[in-house]
């Protein structure tokens, strides 16, 4: 499954060739092998855009079929529909054609403009975020890189693979570093008794280590780190990380006795509730910012905002539309009543995001206040 990062989004603004078709559906039947539906569903959303195209764009039949012939192959691709998660986004343009499947579940809608639809494909963005979980004990290190429906393994340069080949151990020095699972998720080093202090000391040693090299190789990450370690390691772990968006709460027990569907599952148990903490920090911003001028939730005084690079925080409710266009030499809002009318919700949206502002496509009762939209000012 392709992943949706911001680079996405950026590339799919850039599309230069109109009219640009997005379309984007459900497909949570797949759940209940309703692959015929899905076909079904995805073929009235190709209708809607047919009759789309013909109405507002003059295209004739085989100007149609043409423009639309990758999108009916893949409509007819029965593997296709069995392979789905809970959504599905297709863009389409004289120049491209792209379909990305969904973790997180959408609703059905096509739109064709001059430039691509994104509000929903930014919630994908939002709402599966990635996040590192590193594997952490005596015996065993490594990082994965996972979202909420993959983890792959990242490999790190300089990372030590485990305390033996950190400190150059014999096998002999090495066997009190073997560590169990008891049922409280503790460490129980055995070999030759408890841990000395200078065990303890070479265990610190060698966390700290990786506690570097993890730094250096997240430097430009703001994602949640999870560690996966028994609970008297992870203590320790905690006490010497300097890695700001370490999770306080730790995937306890031995990770080298989970494969990685487990490792995934349990971590993400641990991420999903962090999702909307930057949301909830902003939100709350906004509300101590409401009485200023540094906040707005008329779309009118937006959408020149988000023109002029002046929103900082743009939340908007995704299901909201409006059509228009935004005429610059009046700094004011027209409706055309024909093809050069966009939606002028996914403008601000897009405005902001190209101008590097955040941008939380919402549903309605998410808002921070009673209104489709809402943004921060940067001044």
């Amino acid at each position: 499954m392709t992943e949706i990062k911001l680079e996405t989004l950026k590339d799919l603004i850039q599309c230069q060739e109109s009219p640009c078709v997005s379309i984007y559906m459900s497909t949570k039947a797949v759940h209940k092998g309703e692959f015929k539906k899905l076909e079904i569903e995805f073929k009235n959303l190709l209708q809607e855009v047919e009759e789309k195209l013909e109405e507002n764009w003059d295209f004739k039949q085989r100007d149609v079929d043409k423009f639309l012939n990758q999108a009916y192959t893949l409509a007819a691709d029965s593997a296709f529909w069995q392979e789905q998660n809970e959504g599905l986004a297709v863009f389409i343009s004289p120049d491209r054609f792209e379909h990305y499947k969904l973790a997180v579940d959408t609703y059905d809608k096509s739109h064709v403009s001059y430039s691509f639809n994104l509000k929903q494909l930014i919630a994908e963005l939002k709402d599966n975020q990635q996040y590192y979980l590193l594997a952490l004990s005596p015996n065993h290190s490594q990082l994965y890189l996972a979202d909420r429906n993959k983890i792959e393994e990242v490999n790190v340069e300089e990372m030590p693979a485990n305390i033996k080949e950190f400190l150059n151990l014999d096998e002999e020095a090495a066997e009190k570093y073997q560590s169990v699972n008891t049922a409280g998720g503790s460490s129980v080093f055995h070999g030759q008794g408890a841990a000395s202090d200078d065990d303890n000391e070479d265990l610190i040693h060698y966390l700290k280590e990786i506690d570097r090299v993890i730094n250096r190789e997240l430097k430009d990450s703001n994602n949640y780190l999870v560690v996966a370690a028994d609970d008297s390691v992870f203590s320790l772990y905690k006490n010497i990380n300097n890695y700001d968006n370490l999770l306080a709460a730790n995937l306890s027990g031995n990770s080298r006795q989970m494969n990685k569907k487990e490792l995934l599952q349990n971590s993400w148990q641990i991420v999903e509730p962090h999702l909307h903490d930057y949301l909830n920090k902003d939100k709350e911003r906004y509300l101590e910012l409401q009485a200023t001028e540094k906040t707005a939730s008329n779309l009118e005084d937006i959408v020149e905002a988000a023109h002029y690079s002046k929103i900082d925080i743009l939340f908007l409710n995704k299901r909201a539309e409006k059509a228009g266009v935004f005429v610059e030499d009046e700094n004011e809002i027209k409706t055309m009543g024909n093809n050069k009318d966009y939606d002028l919700y996914n403008f601000s949206a897009v405005e902001t995001l190209v101008n590097g502002g955040e941008v939380y496509p919402l549903d309605s009762e998410e808002m921070p206040v009673e209104s489709d939209i809402a943004a921060i000012f940067r001044y």
